[in-house]
């Protein structure tokens, strides 16, 4: 409750921030440049506004018109399609006339309207580009779909033909740089990024989001100080859309595939005046069969003593659902409010049948049997956000508080049904054994953050800021077991119930300043940790506590330090370090028994400790006329690495325990690059490729193990736009053998191939072939002087997938009016840009 309580304590200092801020700036009169209460609205600006280089119309530019010596908005419009612009309903006075677009140069011009010259026209404008804003951007007459920049990647899910019906996991296995596993955890630069939501913690998983939904995703591959210190692998944001264009505009999409894919949804966008009103829904169905084997060898004195082989099948079918709604309100020209809610919900049942066989130091088959699993699960999460934000009237200088609420709950219903026979057929003793499992589960997570920006002059800036991070989740695990049919009854040891309380209270400064040719911006995190477990029907918990006192206080600050130099608008360096922590999971500390097969089961370790990171990189961006190009050399130290673990149990030879150690320091080198590349205007190719050295050293805890070794991976992507609206997109991958602590990974290699046609930029039709040559497989090899065991098993199938999509909308800034006064019509604008 303390920290609960520490948690609010924030979010009051927040509000009294935003009190401090309102109440100084309320005006003491009438602001110069209003219209006076009895005078007439007649006044009309006119014009046309063209791109200064290339003299065509900067289409859906916005000009605005404001009061002379305040930013009162006092009307506005949208560039139309020949660049033409009109704004009526203009008071009389002097006034300030703004025009801005992204990627141009903002202008502004000033105005006076009076009765006798009520109408004026401004002529034909031009808008200059803005190499600054453009050297993160590709100019181009379509939006690229990977835009690079020196601190981070921009992938842009709209023109990824290949992740349309699908979800998140299948936007991440298309971006440079990033690889997806069998069990959908998403690596990039072999370690495991932290996944937000529209910047914040989420409780969703990655196949819980519709690919519809999601506008970009933002890469991030050495977060600064200002975000959390958990953030080891790196940060991916994914971006849910959200158009603030005045009027309406929306979608609808539908698609199936085979075999039993089907998927479908919609958003809305609704704009005027100070309320912005979004909403969506998607749903996501599949069915899919998929195969597995485990080999294993056990040995003794270099002696082969036996071994074991087994083949899966796996029928799964899975549904989920997703929806958000919420709104934005200006309550006035520099304080924004936004609310939203977010639901999701879904399962999945899988039936597994496993074949088996074990033989004998002679290779002779001493027994065979059969394993039947049955799984039903099901899951349901709703994330609440209130977000404020504050612009000052200096520019650039803003603050931002939120409070974001994420709730979730699941459960799992499981018959595992295990037959062991003799060579001649006969059951051996104890079987048939058959296992149930009743799992259910709770998870609540409130977080509060305070975000502060202060330019202090032209080139300096400083941040500041405040967050708490308050988890909490409940588990149950009733499991029973029949034995030689004599009964279902309790098994005590693998029935389980457990609360877990999970706190993080963070704090954060970073400064940036010129420092000659160069800018650096030096940062420092400070994050208490709390962190307790309890198992309740055994009376056991485990905990700890950073910092405890000062005795470990270096384990609770987190500096990070970049400079950066720009050679000119196309060539820039960067060079960064920062320290992070990578504190265990629940399922990594719990110590009770998970079983995974007839000859295997995982257990957690309570005596696991963090891991630290100190990460080091130096990155290179050039911006050429055909492309961009992006290089990256990179170090990354773990200090007390947690590493899975994999040993032979004690009492039982043929039985491997898989649980979780720290060892002693791991070193990573690496290098990566990515080029993007338009030969021809119509073509675009995008390369990223990674080449990687690690170095494990298990210490004491793991036997002196060590094992080192280079590893690589690279993607392809190729769009090709053909006439009449047509496009085509191939991707290719290839993820080479890894090293683990005990061995190696097997490589993983496949092809998606894309056709789409966009018919009056309205309709658009997408057909995708998912791993062409259905070559996708996982899998490791484990070798020790006592085991050699090989696992491959599969996540998907190929397969073939056709999405229909209709795009509506139109820009229409009187859209409510007319709803509620028909025959109303157009107008000047009342709203704010």
């Amino acid at each position: 409750m303390k920290f609960l309580k520490f948690s609010l304590v924030l979010f009051g200092l927040g509000l009294c921030f935003l009190s401090i801020d309102v109440q100084a700036q309320m005006p003491a009169g009438m602001p110069a440049g209003a219209a006076r209460p009895n005078m007439p609205k007649i006044g009309r600006i006119y014009g046309k506004l063209l791109d200064a280089q290339s003299r065509k119309p900067v289409e859906y530019a916005t000009v605005t018109v404001l009061a002379a010596r305040k930013d009162s908005i006092l009307g506005g419009s949208l560039v139309q399609s020949n660049g033409d612009f009109s704004v009526d309903k203009l008071p009389f006075g002097q006034h300030r006339v703004r025009f801005s677009f992204i990627g141009y140069k903002p202008i502004e011009k000033q105005v006076t309207i009076t009765p006798q010259k009520f109408e004026l026209d401004l002529g034909n404008l031009r808008l200059e580009i803005d190499a600054a804003q453009l050297a993160t951007v590709e100019i181009s007459e379509e939006r690229s779909n990977v835009v690079m920049s020196i601190d981070r990647r921009n992938y842009t899910v709209d023109k990824d033909l290949t992740s349309q019906g699908g979800t998140a996991l299948e936007v991440m296995r298309n971006i440079p740089g990033l690889t997806v596993d069998a069990d959908g955890g998403v690596k990039m630069r072999n370690a495991s990024p932290t996944i937000f939501v529209d910047g914040r913690p989420t409780t969703l998983s990655l196949d819980q989001i519709p690919a519809e939904q999601i506008e970009r995703v933002e890469v991030i591959t050495n977060p600064s100080a200002k975000f959390d210190a958990s953030t080891t692998g790196g940060i991916l944001n994914v971006v849910l859309k959200k158009n603030t264009k005045p009027g309406y505009n929306g979608s609808v999409n539908a698609g199936v595939g085979i075999v039993g894919r089907y998927n479908g949804g919609f958003n809305l966008n609704i704009k005027e005046g100070k309320l912005n009103f979004f909403g969506a829904y998607n749903a996501n169905q599949a069915n899919y069969n998929v195969e597995g084997y485990t080999i294993r060898e056990n040995f003794r004195n270099d002696d082969f003593i036996g071994g074991f082989r087994q083949d899966n099948l796996n029928y799964q079918s899975r549904l989920f659902q997703f929806g958000r709604f919420g709104f934005d309100y200006q309550l006035s020209n520099r304080n924004l409010l936004t609310v939203s809610q977010s639901f999701g919900g879904g399962g999945f049942t899988m039936n597994d049948e496993q074949q088996f066989s074990n033989v004998n130091g002679s290779r002779d088959i001493i027994s065979t049997g059969q394993q039947f699993n049955q799984q039903e699960n099901f899951w349901r999460n709703g994330t609440t956000q209130l977000l404020f934000k504050h612009n000052a009237p200096k520019e650039g200088k803003e603050w931002t508080a939120d409070l974001t609420y994420n709730r979730s709950r699941n459960g799992t219903d499981a018959l595992y049904d295990l037959r062991t026979f003799d060579i001649g057929g006969a059951a051996l003793p104890g079987m048939p054994r058959l296992q149930k499992n009743d799992g259910s589960g709770r998870s609540e997570v409130l977080t509060f953050q305070f975000d502060y920006v202060d330019p202090l002059t032209e080139k300096s800036k400083l941040e500041w800021g405040l967050r708490s991070n308050y988890k909490i989740n409940a588990s149950k695990l009733d499991v029973q077991i029949n034995q030689a049919n004599a009964g279902f009854v309790a098994d005590t040891s693998l029935t389980n119930y457990f609360d877990v309380d999970d706190i993080i209270n963070a704090a954060y400064v970073n400064y940036s300043a010129p420092l000659g040719k160069w800018t650096y911006s030096a940062g420092m995190r400070f994050e208490q940790t709390y962190f307790i477990a309890n198992i309740t029907n055994k009376n056991q918990s485990f905990e700890y506590l950073y910092p405890r006192g000062f005795d470990n206080l270096g384990k609770a600050l987190f500096p990070s330090l970049f400079f950066s130099r720009k050679f000119d608008a196309k060539n820039e360096l960067q060079l960064n370090f920062s320290r992070k922590i990578n504190r265990p999971g629940w399922m990594q500390l719990m110590p009770f028994i998970m079983f995974a097969d007839a000859q295997s089961f995982r257990i957690g370790n309570p005596a696991l400790a963090p891991e630290f990171f100190n990460l080091a990189e130096i990155n290179y961006s050039k911006q050429y006329d055909k492309g961009n190009y992006l290089g990256s050399v990179y170090v990354r130290q773990t200090q007390d690495v947690i590493t899975s673990f994999v040993y032979v149990l004690p009492t039982d030879s043929s039985i491997l325990v898989n649980s979780f150690i720290n060892g002693n320091n791991q070193w990573s080198y690496g290098t990566e690059h990515s080029v993007k590349y338009s030969p021809v205007k119509a073509l675009d190719l995008t390369l990223n490729a990674n080449v990687f050295y690690t170095d494990i050293q298990g210490g004491n805890a793991l036997g002196n193990l060590s094992n080192q070794g280079f590893s690589w991976n690279a993607k392809l992507i190729a769009q090709y736009r053909l006439p009449k609206n047509w496009n085509v997109q191939l991707n290719g991958d290839y993820e080479a053998p890894r090293i683990i602590p005990q061995g190696r990974t097997i490589p993983v290699f496949g092809s998606d191939f894309s056709v789409a046609k966009s018919h009056k930029q309205v309709w658009n039709f997408n057909l995708t072939v998912s791993d062409v040559f259905n070559t996708r497989r996982f899998g490791n090899v484990f070798s020790t002087p006592f085991f050699y065991q090989e696992v491959m098993r599969r996540r998907d199938t190929r397969f073939v997938r056709l999405t229909v999509s209709y795009r509506f909308g139109e820009f229409d800034v009187s859209l409510l009016k007319r709803m509620r006064r028909p025959g109303g019509g157009g107008g000047g604008m009342e709203m704010d840009f």
